[in-house]
Order: structure tokens, then C-alpha cells, then sequence
């Protein structure tokens, strides 16, 4: 009797945990948006940076050397201390459509982002704002043109997909899947509502709901969470489009794991901004997955029972299938491969994270 209850708890989880991934499904089964304007619509990309100069020489002749033949550069220079301004020099007098927002320190806005961003926004002379920093290694040389040919009359966000970089080792595989999944969720949830985070290496809006959303105003005082606050107060189910193609698409460098994994835990502790719709589904759909894996690891014998392992079967089918046709579609195959073992070590990954934030959260 005791493992008949347990088979049909195990069941229960382990269909909603099917039902999460059949809703994501919506979107790695969608096709990539298709531009909506003109190649030479006018855009403003605005460049955050802060104490980067040893990225800038690398980064920005990529930028330059867009294809998009009618774009500014507004590059926001965040009161770095070190030589980011005197490598952005040269730039400007090179280049016409290059502009620089030197940002000094004051005592009402100590270094912040948001004000930094602000002054960068009323620098731009075009509508459309495409965002980017400097640490972003790789990017197509279409990717102005392909991610300002999404905007539209109703689309005035474009949320796009970044990742890191491939390179060898399996803590980069860690990371990169720890974002793929990151982004099935936001995508996923993004294709039926709005989606729930941003990226500021690969974002864009309109100056016009920037203002008619009062900019940042309502949480200048929050030192994080530039983008994703944003997007909670300005987005809607009618006025984003996702951007997913290869062209769109932008990738950080490489982070040493023990940065990544400080990162992830002020990531972690981001979910306490969202609505309470997408905390409570991101935290049940963890649940839930956990509990599959302990089902798994700890049925031991139970998993020798016909139904118990058809369970198992059943919703790697489901899982493997949205994984890998998201996966594929974001040019980011070799993660679908033993797709169950960077599922489990993610999940690890979000435990250690978890536990580390109760007994040291990080400082803003």
C-alpha cells in the first residue's frame, strides 16, 4: 500500500514537471521573429561600461564594423576609474556617429547604474535603444540590423538571447546550461504573457515608453536589477518580441566558475522582485523537478517497477524533446547531449546556491 501512494506522489510530480515543459514547448517549437523595418531604420546603442578598457579594444571595432548602415553609438562611461575614457577618446574623433556620456560621481547618484543609463538614454537621438556591454566577446555583425528590425508599431521591447561563450571544461557546460534552462523558463513564459528577466548585454526599447514609464524612477534606489525591474514595470503580453536567431544573439566572455557562481547567488536572490505569479511558478516548477531526481536517485529497487520506470522514461521523452529542440534552435546542440546529467548537476548547482545565500547573502 505504502508504494502504491509513493508511485502516485512520484506520478503527480512528475507530470506537473511534464506540464512545465509542454508549456515552454510553445516557444522551442515557434519559429524566429522576422524583421518588421526597413535595413536602415535609425537606432541608438548604448554602451554601459565601467573600469573595462582591457575589453573596449576588443568590443567596440566589432560594433563599429555593424552592418547596419544608420546607428549611433552612445558610449556611457559610469565614473571608471581606470583608463576606459582615454580608450573611448580616439573613438569619438574617429567616428561621427560615435557619442560618450562621461558620468561623474555625485552625492545623490554614487555610482549608479540607473542614472548612468539615464543620461545615456537622453544622449540618444534615435528612438529605438539597443543595449550592450563591453563584455560581450561574440556577436554577428548583423546584430543591430536583426535585432532593430523587430521592433514594430506594438513591439517596443526586444528582449534577446545571451550566453557565455563555448570553451572547454565542463564548468563552462555548467554554466551555459544553467542559462539555456533560464531561458526556456523566460522564453516559454514569455511566449503566453511577458517575459519575466532581461539581459542588459542584449535588450532593446523606445525612448518613448522609457519616458512614459518615468525611466527608472520608481527603483533608483534598488542598486540592481536594471533591466529585469524595467521589464516588470514596462512590459506587457502585447508590446515584447523575443529575440532568438543566431544574429540576434550575443555571448559573454568566459566567467572563472567562482564568479559565476557569485553572480548566481545575487541572481537567485532577484526572484524577491518578480510578481507573484512568476515566483511562485519558478519556485514550484524547481520542486517539482527536484523531487523527479529524487525520485530517481533514491527509488532505488521502486524504479525496477514497470510503472515507475515508464514514469521516468515518459518525462525524459518530454524534457529531452523542448531541451533539445530549444537548444538547436539557439545554436547551443552540444548542451542537449547528456542533457539528464547537466539537468542534475544544475540542480546541485541551485542547492549549493541556495544554501550559501541563507548564510551569506551578497552585497549590492
Amino acid at each position: 500500500m505504502l508504494f502504491t501512494y509513493l508511485l502516485l506522489a512520484f506520478a503527480i510530480v512528475t507530470g506537473i514537471n511534464c506540464l512545465y515543459f509542454l508549456f515552454f514547448s510553445k516557444f522551442a517549437f515557434s519559429k524566429h521573429k522576422e524583421s518588421q523595418l526597413e535595413n536602415d531604420d535609425p537606432v541608438s546603442v548604448i554602451v554601459y561600461m565601467k573600469n573595462q578598457e582591457q575589453l573596449l579594444n576588443n568590443f567596440l571595432p566589432k560594433l563599429i564594423a555593424q552592418s547596419h548602415t544608420n546607428f549611433e553609438l552612445i558610449l556611457v562611461n559610469n565614473a571608471s576609474s581606470d583608463n576606459t575614457l582615454d580608450v573611448l577618446e580616439p573613438y569619438k574623433e574617429q567616428y561621427d556617429n560615435v557619442k560618450i556620456v562621461d558620468v561623474k560621481n555625485n552625492e545623490a547618484f554614487w555610482g549608479s547604474k540607473k542614472y548612468a543609463l539615464t543620461l545615456g538614454i537622453k544622449k540618444a537621438s534615435h528612438k529605438h535603444l539597443l543595449f550592450i556591454t563591453p563584455n560581450v566577446a561574440d556577436f554577428s555583425t548583423n546584430w543591430i540590423k536583426e535585432t532593430n528590425g523587430l521592433f514594430s508599431d506594438k513591439k517596443e521591447i526586444v528582449v534577446g538571447y545571451n550566453n557565455f561563450i563555448k570553451t572547454k571544461g565542463i564548468s563552462s557546460r555548467i554554466m551555459r546550461y544553467s542559462r539555456l534552462l533560464s531561458t526556456i523558463q523566460n522564453f516559454g513564459i514569455g511566449s503566453f504573457t511577458k517575459p519575466y528577466r532581461a539581459w542588459q548585454n542584449n535588450l532593446g526599447f523606445t525612448s518613448n515608453l522609457f519616458f512614459e514609464n518615468n525611466g527608472y524612477s520608481s527603483h533608483m534606489n534598488i542598486s540592481h536589477e536594471t533591466e529585469n525591474l524595467f521589464i516588470k514595470e514596462a512590459a506587457t503580453s502585447k508590446n515584447v518580441v523575443i529575440a532568438s536567431s543566431k544574429d540576434a544573439s550575443t555571448y559573454n566572455q568566459a566567467l572563472k566558475f567562482s564568479e559565476w557562481f557569485k553572480n548566481s547567488k545575487e541572481r537567485l536572490l532577484s526572484i524577491n522582485h518578480f510578481s507573484g505569479g512568476v515566483k511562485f511558478s519558478l519556485s514550484f516548477f524547481f520542486i517539482t523537478q527536484l523531487l523527479f531526481w529524487v525520485g530517481v536517485l533514491v527509488g532505488g529497487p521502486a524504479s525496477l517497477n514497470l510503472f515507475w520506470f515508464l514514469i521516468i522514461i515518459v518525462r525524459f521523452i518530454v524534457v529531452g524533446i523542448v531541451i533539445g529542440k530549444s537548444a538547436f534552435k539557439l545554436n547551443e546542440s552540444d548542451l542537449f547531449y547528456l542533457f539528464p546529467f547537466w539537468e542534475l548537476i544544475n540542480i546541485c548547482m541551485q542547492i549549493s546556491i541556495f544554501v550559501s545565500n541563507i548564510f551569506s547573502k551578497p552585497q549590492h
